[in-house]
C-alpha cells in the first residue's frame, strides 16, 4: 500500500497545467502548507474536481497544477467552477519535479486537503474534497513525512 501512495505521489509531480493565482475574490480557494521540514524546494499542487483523477491529475483535462516555493508557502486560486474539489500536494525538497523514494515510501513530504491521517496509500477523493462556497474559502494542508 505505500506503494500505491508513492505511486500516487510520483504520478502528481508529472502533471502539468496552469491556473492563475491572484488575489482573493468571492470564488477563491486559499491555500497554506504547514509543517515543513524544510525552506527547501518547491510544492508541486494538484488541484482536481473530478475523483477519477485524484490524486494524480495528470490527465484531467481540468487540473490545476500549481509550483509554489516552500520558503512562501501559501496561495489564492481563483476561477474554480466545480462545487467540489480535492487537493494533493508533495514538497519536492532538491526541485528535481518528482517525488523521491526508498522501497517504495516517500522520501519528500506529501500532503492532502482536509488532512487526513495517512497510512498505507493516498486516501480517496471523498475523505479529502473540499466544498467551495461563493465567499473565499481558506484550507491549510498538513505535510507529513515518512522518512
Amino acid at each position: 500500500m505505500i506503494a500505491r501512495l508513492a505511486l500516487g505521489a510520483a504520478l502528481l509531480a508529472f502533471a502539468t497545467g496552469a491556473a492563475p493565482v491572484t488575489t482573493a475574490g468571492d470564488d477563491a480557494l486559499e491555500l497554506s502548507f504547514t509543517n515543513l521540514r524544510s525552506a527547501k524546494g518547491n510544492l508541486l499542487i494538484c488541484i482536481t474536481a473530478d475523483p477519477a483523477f485524484f490524486p494524480d491529475c495528470s490527465n484531467d483535462p481540468d487540473k490545476r497544477f500549481l509550483t509554489v516555493s516552500a520558503r512562501r508557502p501559501s496561495l489564492t486560486v481563483k476561477g474554480l467552477t466545480q462545487p467540489r474539489y480535492a487537493v494533493s500536494a508533495h514538497h519536492d525538497e532538491n526541485a528535481n519535479d518528482r517525488l523521491d523514494t526508498f522501497a517504495g515510501i516517500p522520501k519528500e513530504g506529501i500532503g492532502f486537503s482536509r488532512n487526513p491521517r495517512v497510512t498505507f496509500g493516498p486516501p480517496g477523493f471523498d475523505r479529502v474534497a473540499l466544498t467551495i462556497a461563493s465567499a473565499p474559502h481558506a484550507q491549510t494542508v498538513r505535510m507529513q513525512y515518512f522518512l
